[in-house]
């Protein structure tokens, strides 16, 4: 099993998740390029795979393991991976421009982020779908319990029930055709579930258990194809969508303008 602790599986690198994604990834939390990030972390890391609520425990225990750490670093050495900053007249230069990368980047330096999501609405891309779910829960998590974000994840919620189009050139390794039909399910099933985390966060951050336990909706479906998951999340969204405009409404915050109407 891959180090589920290293930044291709962190929030703060949107454009990346295990084997799919950029060729280099981008930290937002440092700035920075990642070259190694199958082999570097750091004391900030936040697992995709997983909803933050659920992951608590594990990301105190590698806070703490690299708490005198700075930056980035290599994981089972902790030596200083030179931090390296995106430049556009170097990618152009040397003929690596990524567009994913490219927006990754550009997310970082832009002002307004929330408006920034709208660009990944309906996608069918497996990239801009990792991209877009890391970006909310980062988002939702800088804002707090002071922000109700339901009407980005209303948005997302209508999002996870897109199809994906997961092409073998989406992942960043070599993989002979068989190889990639061995892992197309898994991942198509984990960049779905990635983007019902961001919404189960949206409950862990208001405290309502309905939506942060509401992938307890699909029963089996996770153990099922691709086909009958797929199914199955379709199937939750008219569900997941009422959940979130009761919670927001019981809470006044849901479009609070048409209450003085």
């Amino acid at each position: 099993m891959r180090n589920l602790y290293t930044c291709d599986n962190c929030i703060h690198n949107p454009a990346q998740y295990q084997d799919i994604g950029t060729k280099v990834g981008f930290c937002l939390k440092h700035d920075s390029l990642l070259k190694n990030s199958a082999h570097t972390t750091c004391r900030f890391f936040k697992r995709k795979d997983l909803p933050s609520f659920i992951a608590e425990e594990g990301h105190k225990e590698h806070a703490k393991e690299f708490a005198d750490t700075k930056g980035i670093v290599f994981y089972y050495n902790k030596i200083v991976e030179p931090a390296k900053k995106y430049s556009q007249e170097h990618v152009w230069k040397t003929r690596t421009f990524d567009p994913y990368l490219h927006e990754v980047a550009i997310y970082h330096k832009a002002k307004t982020k929330w408006v920034y999501f709208e660009a990944f609405l309906a996608s069918r891309n497996p990239i801009k779908s990792i991209i877009y779910s890391s970006l909310i829960r980062r988002y939702m998590a800088q804002c707090g319990p002071e922000s109700d974000n339901y009407g980005i994840i209303l948005c997302l919620s209508s999002d996870i029930g897109e199809k994906i189009d997961l092409q073998q050139k989406d992942f960043r390794i070599e993989l002979t055709y068989e190889e990639f039909e061995t892992l197309q399910e898994t991942y198509l099933k984990d960049i779905v579930l990635m983007k019902l985390y961001a919404i189960q966060e949206y409950g862990a951050i208001h405290q309502d258990e309905d939506i942060m336990w509401v992938t307890d909706e699909l029963n089996g479906a996770l153990l099922s194809s691709w086909r009958e998951f797929f199914a199955s999340v379709q199937q939750l969204v008219p569900i997941i969508q009422t959940y979130i405009i009761t919670s927001a409404t019981s809470r006044k915050t849901f479009f609070p303008e048409s209450l003085n109407e």
